[in-house]
């Protein structure tokens, strides 16, 4: 217990160096809990609902995403508990998590940072991760999204704590389609987006294979058992520049999986009508 202890406060400590002294953005005590019973096996559906109730703005976003073309129900989902049952907890509890970063992370305007293009360019990301994900582990789809979703989400949260050296960073980015955006924050900082998404997911005690997807999105050592295919394919898409790194998609997809190019450039078209979808969904 202490030691674990003293590695919160280790965690906490890099995070507030790399923040600036800003406080890192965190959950609601009642989205918490609501996590809390979705994970819990022996809470019934109903004790679920009855939570979510008590936050309707949340409800309404759940219900709008889970009607989305998308997710494709044949019929109107008109409550919570049926959403449960059509979806299972699993891919609940990660619509709910999306949702509730997204209301944490900041929405301010700050250099280099676009917050409607960083939010559809991670909306194309989960949708394409999640499709990826049925043709290679489908038993993954629903961690594919939520980890396609999340992982720069570190990136909004840096950009308004340091808005001057950080802000530099992401310009230079999105100026260069040659550049990396890692290897721009290791140069100037000796950190990446990936690490300090990596302190916010283990503050935030989002699930430990949620952490390491986030953690290690952009390290080419790690095998498929330590980050999904899907996520690791994802992963080069940029916001900006260079077609968005699609073709570098397409040709890890043809390399490393066998997939072929054409089914690919069919899934990132799909993923762009869903994420022009979803972005307005989760606003």
């Amino acid at each position: 217990m202490a030691l674990r202890f003293l590695k919160k406060q280790a965690r906490e400590r890099a995070l507030h160096k790399a923040l600036r002294g800003s406080e890192a953005p965190t959950f609601p005590s009642l989205t918490l809990k609501i996590l809390q019973k979705i994970r819990d096996l022996d809470c019934p559906v109903s004790e679920i609902a009855e939570s979510l109730q008590w936050d309707p703005g949340l409800v309404v976003r759940v219900l709008r995403t889970v009607n989305a073309a998308a997710y494709g129900p044949a019929n109107p989902i008109q409550n919570v508990g049926h959403a449960v049952s059509y979806m299972g907890r699993g891919q609940l509890e990660q619509i709910v998590l999306a949702i509730a970063v997204r209301d944490a992370l900041p929405k301010d305007v700050a250099p280099g940072f676009d917050s409607t293009r960083f939010w559809f360019s991670a909306s194309r990301r989960a949708a394409l991760a999640r499709l990826f994900a049925d043709k290679l582990h489908p038993a993954k789809q629903a961690e594919s999204f939520t980890g396609g979703l999340l992982q720069d989400m570190a990136i909004p949260v840096l950009a308004t704590s340091r808005p001057d050296d950080y802000g530099q960073v992401l310009q230079r980015w999105h100026e260069d389609p040659t550049t990396r955006l890692e290897n721009l924050e290791q140069e100037a900082f000796g950190w990446t987006h990936a690490d300090v998404g990596g302190l916010l997911g283990k503050t935030w005690e989002l699930p430990d294979r949620l952490v390491g997807a986030i953690h290690g999105h952009h390290r080419s050592n790690l095998t498929d058992a330590q980050i999904l295919p899907s996520l690791r394919l994802v992963s080069v898409l940029r916001e900006t520049g260079e077609e968005h790194g699609i073709d570098a998609v397409v040709e890890v997809a043809k390399s490393d999986y066998g997939i072929e190019q054409d089914w690919t450039h069919r899934a990132v078209a799909d993923a762009e009508k869903q994420a022009a979808e979803l972005t307005q969904l989760m606003a």
